[in-house]
């Protein structure tokens, strides 16, 4: 058993990820800096298997690995944003950020200069590692999407919503190559064993609103996830959806194209029982304990947050216990062991 006494079972993760209720309220969350993994397991997080025994031990029921055009801008490996020497976060890492005035893609005619990911050719091998490596009862959960973000990203966002209204067709054409190709590596990854599931980030939306109007977001965007979450749903593999910010005028868009599960649902943004009372569990609620209280708050004050969230939603089912954006380095480490600690205590209703 890990540290809180329960073995992984990602077939009550995919239940309550449909909608329904399982034995535990699962725990389910993206991105976790490194230091907070090495803080938890006392040594190094370098491989696979390193990756997890964290989930393992953390609590989660699965690992989430990505391919595809997932790093467009390469501010994850730093490939094309330059480093100007700022320093964030003084002693932990050095952060970098797509760049907002430009991007690879300058004029119509980089479309086809431009290296493309061959689906065909990409290498799936960590997926094949990761399935020798697994506890029993986990699965991968593959991450792929970006479609809106790799758009932007490969022109600048200042740039792409210039053009979205001066060269409606050249954005086309460049949503129509990214989506392309993440649908191609989707359908591989479908057919994996391993895979159980899918994560699709792809933010639309800042905290008063989205990033463009909705009727755009759904009519040129939408379509390639439609055809996802259809193949997801005849392959009984959920699939959920990312976004940060104020979706409330595109929840009935992400309902209708047929993701299973929404995932941060921000405190800041949206009020999470007003969302589960306006959809009831027609889609998982994934998250939604404050990134700001887990780096600032008590740690009385994270039980509270949590045990609230796990009670008046999570014994009714479609919920998952996460942050409500992801867990950074700044997080203090006590305070994401309490949010794991009460997760685990209260995890199953009491009995009687």
């Amino acid at each position: 058993m890990n540290r809180y006494g329960f073995e992984p079972d990602f077939e009550n993760l995919k239940t309550v990820l449909k909608g329904g209720r399982g034995h535990r309220v699962p725990n389910a969350e993206l991105v976790i800096d490194r230091e907070i993994k090495e803080t938890f397991l006392r040594r190094s997080v370098e491989s696979i298997p390193d990756e997890i025994e964290f989930r393992y031990q953390a609590g989660y029921d699965y690992l989430w690995l990505s391919v595809g055009m997932i790093d467009p801008a390469g501010t994850v490996n730093k490939e094309f944003v330059p480093d100007s020497g700022d320093k964030h976060f003084a002693g932990k890492d050095e952060r970098v950020w797509a760049d907002e005035h430009g991007g690879v893609i300058r004029e119509e005619k980089d479309l086809d200069s431009l290296s493309w990911p061959d689906a065909a050719t990409l290498d799936y091998s960590p997926f094949s590692e990761a399935a020798a490596h697994l506890k029993p009862g986990m699965k991968v959960i593959a991450v792929l999407g970006k479609i809106f973000t790799a758009a932007w990203q490969l022109l600048g966002f200042a740039r792409f919503c210039e053009l979205v209204y001066t060269q409606a067709e050249f954005i086309d054409a460049l949503i129509e190559r990214i989506g392309t190709v993440q649908v191609e590596v989707f359908k591989r990854l479908l057919e994996r064993e391993e895979v159980g599931a899918f994560w699709i980030p792809d933010d639309i939306a800042f905290r008063s609103g989205t990033l463009l109007c909705p009727e755009w977001l759904t009519e040129r965007i939408f379509p390639y996830y439609r055809r996802m979450a259809e193949a997801c749903r005849r392959a009984d593999k959920p699939i959920i959806y990312h976004s940060d910010g104020d979706l409330s005028t595109m929840i009935d868009t992400i309902v209708e194209t047929g993701f299973h599960a929404l995932h941060p649902i921000e405190p800041e943004s949206m009020d999470i029982y007003a969302l589960r009372k306006r959809i009831g569990k027609s889609i998982c609620l994934v998250g939604n304990i404050c990134v700001n209280t887990l780096s600032v708050g008590s740690q009385e004050e994270i039980r509270d947050l949590v045990r609230d969230r796990i009670e008046r939603l999570g014994y009714d089912g479609a919920y998952c216990v996460g942050s409500s954006n992801s867990v950074p380095n700044y997080v203090p480490f006590e305070n994401y062991r309490v949010m794991l600690e009460t997760s685990a205590e209260f995890a199953r209703p009491a009995s009687g």
